[in-house]
């Protein structure tokens, strides 16, 4: 998370929580393509998919805060 203060680690936290609706510490895709929804993205779904597989960084099929954190940072 490099230089990141502790407020926006904060900020990205609850950001991350509003998403992960089963609150398991995982965002999954459907979660994921309302984040995307809600930042006022008009995506396909492939579009969707294909922004999940590039923030889902250990290709589990989940997104966990730590790639949630770097695929902010990098957006």
């Amino acid at each position: 998370m490099g230089a990141m203060t502790p407020q926006a680690i904060a900020e990205l936290r609850e950001r991350f929580h509003e998403y992960d609706s089963d609150d398991d510490g995982r965002i999954v895709f459907a979660e994921f393509c309302q984040l995307l929804a809600d930042l006022d993205e008009d995506l396909s779904k492939e579009e969707c998919q294909l922004a999940f597989q590039g923030a889902d960084g250990d290709d589990d099929g989940v997104i966990g805060f730590e790639e949630f954190v770097a695929w902010w940072v990098g957006s």
